[in-house]
């Protein structure tokens, strides 16, 4: 099957009819260091035609708590109250945008679903009342939106329409975590802003990329629609759902690669990504648990299919789009139990976690060991964002 991939191979078939001592001995210590690995890496899971050893969930939350703990003690900047977009590099708007902020913001949201504690859900809490308070300008018009920066306010600021695309569904996960509607509202303002000051109205449809209008592009689309569709299921406002479906009949339409049945960046550019078709798949997963309509699964499995041979496992933008993409595969894989999902998602963190980690034993490096950023807070906490997700998943095989 075209982009499947075990992780980490199993040998089965192993005979104990019949064996010389010595070959009987050399497979009970076989087992011996092989249930030492599982105490690690987690136990083996069958698949069609092979074992596959998926990753151990406990060391990933384990790794996200300590990730998060790090991030706090390394990018908390005291004197301004929020944290820093890089470790220890000043400069005149040193801290995180909204971009960086949303991956640790996401980071806390899962460890909390994974984790219920009342701890963890005070942490969301926290974060979330501090997201709103800080990136929340009131003075966009026609409506408020998300600033980019901190602190912004004024309606003359350029602001980016998927940068409320993120923070809306950081806080639809808040809400899940904590049941507060005040980060359900939190989304909806996110959301209202897209659709009404970003769509295209006069330029054939479509959705701006920031207020300035200087191109369209997909990532606030995909966004807004999974957004809209999430609202719409917690909710059943019926606005909602119409102003979702008119969203994706747009990128249908004039947003399709139809080589690589996957949704293209815009009407001009057919270029695909990988965190756009994540969103638009978990867009139609929650459209068909909230609507009961199962054309909807048919389609995120079609696109799943799809961006699996356009993004196969051996392939890696960025940590910050990648563990976009792989959230919402879990989320198709929670709805459907295809555990080429699980997998695709694991494997990555398997990865992570053997190669991301650099001698500070912070995640500041490329899933690959590659060299990401100079310490910049979106790739740190991209990557335990992803091992917080995989626990909040349902087990493999539960």
């Amino acid at each position: 099957m075209v982009g499947e991939r075990s992780g980490v191979g199993w040998p089965g078939g192993v005979g104990m009819r019949c064996v010389p001592f010595l070959r009987w001995w050399a497979v009970f210590v076989g087992l011996l260091v092989a249930s030492a690995a599982w105490a690690v890496i987690g136990p083996p899971v069958a698949r069609a035609d092979r074992m596959v050893v998926f990753g151990d969930r406990g060391v990933y939350l384990r790794e996200a708590e300590q990730g998060v703990a790090q991030i706090r003690k390394h990018w908390w900047d005291a004197k301004l109250g929020w944290f820093d977009k890089y470790q220890s590099i000043p400069g005149p708007q040193p801290l995180a945008t909204l971009w960086d902020a949303f991956p640790l913001f996401e980071a806390v949201d899962a460890i909390a679903i994974a984790d219920p504690t009342a701890a963890n859900r005070a942490a969301v809490e926290d974060f979330g009342i501090g997201a709103e308070e800080r990136y929340w300008n009131p003075d966009l018009q026609p409506v408020g939106g998300y600033a980019w920066y901190p602190g912004q306010r004024g309606s003359l600021t350029s602001t980016f329409f998927d940068d409320n695309g993120w923070l809306g569904v950081a806080f639809l996960d808040a809400y899940d975590a904590t049941g507060d509607r005040r980060f359900l509202r939190d989304a909806m303002r996110a959301f209202r802003f897209i659709v009404i000051a970003g769509w295209a109205t006069n330029a054939g449809g479509g959705v701006w990329w920031d207020t300035a209008h200087h191109h369209k592009t997909a990532e606030p689309l995909a966004a807004a629609a999974l957004i809209g569709a999430e609202i719409y299921e917690k909710t059943h406002i019926r606005w909602y759902l119409l102003e979702t479906n008119k969203l994706i009949a747009w990128a249908d339409l004039h947003s399709w690669n139809s080589a690589r049945g996957l949704y293209a960046r815009s009407d001009v550019s057919d270029t695909v990504m990988n965190y756009v078709e994540g969103m638009m798949i978990g867009a139609q997963v929650t459209l068909c648990r909230a609507t009961g309509d199962q054309s909807h699964c048919t389609r995120a499995e079609q696109l799943a299919e799809a961006a699996m041979v356009a993004f196969p496992p051996e392939y890696h933008w960025v940590p910050e789009t990648d563990a976009i993409y792989l959230r919402w595969m879990l989320d198709l894989y929670a709805n459907d139990h295809d555990l080429r999902w699980y997998t695709l998602a694991d494997q990555n963190a398997q990865q992570a976690l053997a190669n991301a980690k650099d001698d500070a034993g912070l995640f500041t490096k490329r899933w690959d060991g590659g060299y990401a950023s100079a310490g910049r807070l979106l790739t740190v906490s991209a990557t335990i964002n992803l091992f917080a997700w995989i626990v909040a998943a349902p087990a493999p095989g539960s």
